[in-house]
Formats: structure tokens, sequence, C-alpha cells
């Protein structure tokens, strides 16, 4: 097709304007609406509280030039303008912060995970929910990180490493068709695909869904609810969460669980201080939906600033009836030598382990999970844990996650890096002839800890030329992150 004969797609204010006048029933203000949606997104992150606290990180982006104000709502959340990359920011890399989009936050701030717990994220691509998750649970207890497509996960995969969550379990399967052998979990998060209205701010294309494909994605919705409400424990927790602004998708399928589960499931009236959100809806086109669909949370664009989304809290009758208790997958204990390549070489105390334990994983990795990690025999989990050791490296080498995660407490063979040498790290370039005070702490060639700014911000490879015997440190940046690598001059 010529670009003659190609259709012209609506102009963003065309769109704009079709979506609030579906929803002038609904909305407050159709006007604030529309510019809301033609304005640009503000940028979202939330701290990692294992690493830095919000007021540290703050200060941090700010003498970085960035403007960061804290959310009023999230202890951990933080915004910047919406010219802002923290992607591109070196904290990133270094595990500090996550981004994510402010709305997106909600529904696991209304899960309330708690630590010791066992949590599925049923449809987990691609992971920012799982890594809030994990990390409210203080790396301890099981989160099972599902979703449908194996492709999806590889995002999760790198957020698990960068950000060195230990509790959690990666599986690939329909979540329509996990089953009892899964086991019951505390609380479940069901964050359904939909139509995605409420991302209109972010994406570079947006559209207005059809009918139709409301009709489909709310049958695919029902479904995944109706599962994860038989694995959620009786008096447990399920979130269902869409970013859609249609009521199909949102109240009518809720409506419809609470229809055929009566007396067995609750809407839990939903609320976070310093959030303005509106009601659910209990009567759209025509249809009428339960009365205590009100107690749903509704995020417009122009009420915070944020994209739009859709959080239902619920809670499962005490009386329900349980999924049996399955078998558990448990792969034999590994003899704690393994972590010698962190103890010995950088003088981590054993008592930082505490609570974990080494586990092998595959042909390549010693990875590390919680003591009483309960995580399902089937399906068998893709990734578990934490991949903490490379056993077939020679020396064997602790990986890049684990330096990461366990760097603070190292006391010897540890390296604080200068600006340009950190950005030679991010750029997976050697740092050449390391100044003399730079390298006190280190007993020798081998593995260093890398740390900028009092960060520790990688692992790289001390190395002595065997002519000159002038030292270099090799970056062992993972490739993976360094296509996207961090500018420290340009957050």
């Amino acid at each position: 097709m010529s670009d003659v004969d190609r259709p012209l797609q609506p102009d963003r204010e065309t769109l704009a304007r079709a979506l609030c006048a579906r929803y002038q029933g609904l909305v407050d203000d159709p006007q604030a609406l529309i510019a809301a949606l033609l304005r640009p997104l503000p940028a979202t992150l939330w701290a990692n509280h294992h690493r830095i606290s919000r007021d540290a990180l703050l200060t941090r982006l700010r003498a970085d030039g960035l403007t960061a104000e804290p959310l009023a709502w999230s202890p951990l959340g933080v915004r910047l303008s919406p010219q802002a990359r923290p992607g591109r920011h070196w904290g990133f890399l270094a595990g500090l912060f996550q981004v994510q989009e402010e709305a997106s936050m909600l529904p696991v701030t209304l899960l309330d995970p708690q630590p010791g717990e066992r949590v599925l994220d049923l449809c987990s691509a691609p992971g920012n929910k799982t890594a809030q998750i994990a990390l409210a649970m203080n790396n301890r207890g099981t989160v099972m990180a599902n979703d449908l497509r194996r492709g999806r996960l590889a995002a999760l995969r790198q957020t698990v490493k960068r950000l060195g969550l230990l509790n959690v379990a990666i599986t690939v399967q329909d979540g329509q068709a996990v089953g009892s052998r899964a086991g019951v979990f505390d609380r479940v998060l069901v964050d359904a695909p939909c139509s995605c209205e409420g991302t209109f701010r972010k994406v570079t294309h947006p559209s207005v869904s059809t009918a139709s494909f409301r009709f489909r994605r709310a049958g695919v919705q029902l479904r995944l609810l109706e599962r994860a409400l038989r694995l959620t424990r009786p008096g447990g927790r399920l979130v269902y969460s869409t970013c859609t602004l249609a009521p199909e998708e949102n109240e009518a399928v809720v409506d419809a669980l609470l229809r055929r589960f009566p007396g067995e499931v609750r809407v839990v009236p939903a609320a976070v201080p310093g959030l303005l959100g509106s009601p659910g809806v209990t009567q759209w086109e025509g249809c009428r939906y339960d009365a205590s669909l009100a107690g749903a949370l509704r995020l417009w664009p122009h009420h915070n600033d944020t994209g739009g989304f859709f959080v239902a809290v619920l809670e499962r009758s005490a009386h329900a009836q349980a999924v049996p208790e399955p078998r558990w997958f448990t792969p034999p204990p590994q003899p704690r030598e393994w972590l010698a390549p962190l103890t010995q070489r950088f003088g981590i105390p054993e008592s930082a382990f505490a609570g974990v334990l080494p586990v092998k994983r595959g042909n390549k990795h010693v990875h590390l999970v919680p003591e009483g990690h309960q995580y399902p025999e089937a399906p068998a989990p893709e990734m578990l844990g934490l991949p903490a050791i490379r056993r077939r490296s020679i020396p064997i080498k602790p990986t890049t996650a684990a330096a990461m995660l366990y760097g603070d407490a190292a006391s010897r063979n540890v390296v604080a890096l200068r600006t340009q040498q950190a950005q030679a790290y991010l750029d997976r370039q050697p740092i050449e002839r390391p100044d003399p005070e730079q390298l006190e702490a280190c007993t020798g060639p081998g593995y260093v800890v890398l740390r900028y700014l009092g960060y520790t911000l990688g692992l790289g490879q001390l190395i002595f030329d065997r002519a000159t015997g002038e030292p270099r440190i090799a970056s062992l940046m993972p490739k993976a992150w360094a296509k996207d690598s961090a500018t420290l001059d340009d957050a």
C-alpha cells in the first residue's frame, strides 16, 4: 500500500476527545481529562529500600540535576519531570530504584504483601509489580511470578538480578490453567491483560478499543480471576487491576465473579491516603453492577496527573474450600562452601547470609533462596531465586547480582571509583591504572566489588600487566544491561 492510499490515523487530540466522549457520564471534568491526556506523563520510580532510603534517593537525584519530588501517597515513590530519563541514571543500573508509572504502583500497595507469605502474581510481565511484592516481603516468603509467554519474562529476569530478589520463582504457563498443584496463596494479584486505554499518555500511537475487543478481553479476564480465586486461601486477599477505563473490563468482570461465587468473595473498600481516587461504577449503559463495587478504586488521569487505572480489592471467605497442599519442588540443598567466592574473597560475614540457602539450578549457577521458600512442583520454576555463583568459571565467579546485593557488607577487595572510572565500567570498558590508594583494600588480582559514591555499582576483575605490573580493572558489567547503559552526566 502506498502512502497515498494508506488511511490516515486520527491525531492524538481527536482520539483523546473520543475517549472522553465515551466516558462523559462517568468523568467529573471532561475538559480537564482531555487536557491531561494530551500532556506528557511525568516519570516516576520507587526506591529499593534495601539499598537506599527515599530521602537519600531524592538527595542523590537532585544532586545529579533532576527535579525529584516525593509521591504523597507512596512512602517509596518519587516523581520526576516528563523529560527525565531515569532508566539512563546510574542508580537504576545499581539497583537503587525501579522505574514504574505511578498508577501502576497502586495494585501492590492495596495487595499489601507481608514477609513470609506465599504470593502469586498471575500475569507478571514485565515484572515491576513482582519486584514491588518481593521487596515489600523483605526478600522472604515466596513470590510465584507467572506469565503466559516466556519472552515477556526476559525483563523480569534482569530485574530480579539488578534489584537482588531472592524470593521470586518465575513460571511460564497460561494463567487460566494454573492448577491446584501450585498450592494455595495468601495473596494473589491479577493485573489482567486489557485494552490499555489508561496508557494513552505514554504510548506513541494510542487508540480507542472496539466493543468486540473489550468483550473478548473481558472473557479472558473473568477466567483469570476465577482461577485466581480458587488459588487464594480462605480469608486471603485477591486484587484485580487493569490499566483500562472500560467498565466492561473492570466492574463488569468483578460483578460476574461475585454472581458466580455468591457468599465466597466480597469487595473490600479501597482507598489510599494522599491519592485522589473515584469510586467504582455501579451502573453503565443499562447494566447494574453489585452495589459493593462502589468500593473499587478508579484513577482518572486528570486527578493525580497519572495514567488511568482500575483496582478492586477482594477477600475470599474464611469458610471457602481450599486446594490441598501440593508436593513442593525441593532440589537438594547445597553446602555453604558455595558462598566462599563471596565470604573469602570479599570478607562478607556469614551472618549476611542468615536465612538464605544455596541451591543448584541448571548447569551454570548456584542460586540463593530464602529458607522456607515454597515453590510448586508443577509448573516447575524457570528461574528460582537469585543466580549468585557461576559454577563453571575458573576461578568460580560470583555474579554481578550477588556482588550488588551483598557488596555493601564487603570489607576487602573493594574499589571506590571516580566518575570517569564508573562511566568506563558502565560502558564495559577497562579502568586503566587505578590509583594505589584505590587498591589499598585489595589482596591481589581477582574479582573486586566496585563502588560509586558509596553504593555498590557492580563487579570487576583486577589484573596486573605481566610485563609492567600496571594494574587495570576489567569491567564485568552484564551485557544485557550495557545495551541500555547509563550516562553519568546525562540522567
